[in-house]
């Protein structure tokens, strides 16, 4: 079949796609931290919730689930983590059994902790000194490395980490200048990533040799600001060798103007899976979408300074892209009523007996107690190309 997406056109293979199982996993729950002090809002510190990222161990039914920033919309000091848990699927029940196993807190180089503090990180922004010490941090995604340590992008910064197995960062990538976030001048914003849109997904292709890295929406030069939101179709994504060293940029288009992404997935060396959605619930939700994208075309966009809010010039070619999966398609039954706000997260994860891949999806429910937090599991047949 050829689809269009603005100047990508794609024709594309139709792969056999089935949701196997899902778990829902009552708001209430706590985490495996044991700190359960209350935050300035009340909350209890080990409050299990808030999944940004996903990611799969590589053994077992152990997976890696990485929280954001906490309750309360950054408005606490919430000590930063990620969670070590066994999904296991029963394809003959449809039903995932969740087995929380540990907590592991973020941490800096030097030990201090990781908060998800809003105004930690004001403080570091409109600092004056050139390189401040930063601890605010806002976790998306997580990847694991093939030295096991972990691969983790923030909105913050934003900043890209790589973090050792106990939580403690170990190195840091040089993120290009024009992605940071500024303080506005004069109440104006004027370049770099959008307040609460930074870096919300990070892929690393199999042979670890490419890393993309993936705003939630465009950067402030790419777009235009109209009552309060960063309004745009082309996002600009990031692109690192095996060195950490930013080697190109390319363009990945947002399919209406209401939505933004969440997550980005290496299929192989050139195709990526990405997660993007709309900010609505039930069925007022209208855009949970995975699209398949193939970037051996792409151009490369690094001295472009700023690109039109939608359509791109002649010149420009973005990464094609093709609808993978509906998450709203009845077919799944998680969509009309049972449509969850978030879907934040995907991974791969241990092949089924029929020798299909397993793609797994989980749901952020912002420490809300009276949301659950949802995890699907997709059984997956025809992606090879």
């Amino acid at each position: 079949m050829a689809l269009c997406f603005g100047s990508a056109i794609v024709h594309a293979a139709t792969p056999q796609i089935e949701l196997v199982g899902k778990v829902a996993i009552d708001g209430n729950r706590s985490d495996a931290s044991g700190d359960a002090k209350p935050l300035e809002d009340g909350s209890p510190s080990d409050q299990f919730g808030g999944l940004s990222g996903i990611e799969y161990s590589g053994t077992g039914n152990r997976f890696l689930l990485l929280a954001d920033r906490g309750a309360g919309d950054g408005q606490v000091n919430y000590h930063c983590r990620y969670h070590e848990a066994d999904l296991i699927l029963d394809q003959s029940t449809g039903k995932i059994a969740f087995e929380l196993k540990t907590t592991r807190m973020l941490s800096t180089p030097t030990g201090e902790p990781l908060v998800g503090s809003n105004e930690a990180h004001e403080k570091c922004l409109n600092s004056a000194t050139p390189h401040p010490t930063w601890t605010a941090f806002d976790p998306e995604s997580v990847r694991l490395l093939p030295d096991s340590s972990l691969l983790i992008s923030d909105e913050y910064g934003p900043h890209i980490v790589v973090v050792d197995q106990s939580g403690r960062i170990s190195n840091e990538f040089t993120v290009p200048d024009k992605f940071r976030l500024r303080a506005a001048d004069d109440g104006i914003f004027t370049k770099g990533v959008y307040s609460n849109r930074g870096l919300e997904g990070i892929a690393v292709t199999p042979s670890g040799s490419r890393m993309i890295a993936l705003p939630q929406s465009p950067l402030i030069q790419d777009a235009v600001i109209e009552n309060g939101y960063c309004i745009g179709l082309n996002c600009r994504c990031v692109v690192f060798d095996g060195n950490h060293n930013c080697i190109r940029e390319i363009v990945y288009q947002l399919d209406n103007l209401a939505s933004g992404t969440s997550e980005i997935l290496a299929v192989d060396e050139d195709r990526f899976l990405v997660l993007e959605r709309d900010s609505k619930a039930g069925r007022e939700a209208k855009t949970k979408k995975i699209f398949l994208i193939d970037t051996r075309d792409a151009s490369d966009v690094t001295q472009i300074e700023s690109l039109p809010k939608t359509e791109l010039p002649s010149s420009v070619t973005p990464a094609r892209k093709s609808l993978f999966i509906d998450l709203l398609d009845p077919q799944f039954g998680v969509g009309g009523e049972h449509a969850h706000e978030k879907p934040e997260g995907l991974c791969w994860g241990p092949g089924l007996v029929d020798g299909r891949r397993t793609l797994w999806v989980c749901c952020d429910n912002d420490f809300e107690k009276s949301i659950q937090t949802e995890i699907y599991c997709f059984a997956i047949d025809g992606l090879d190309r």
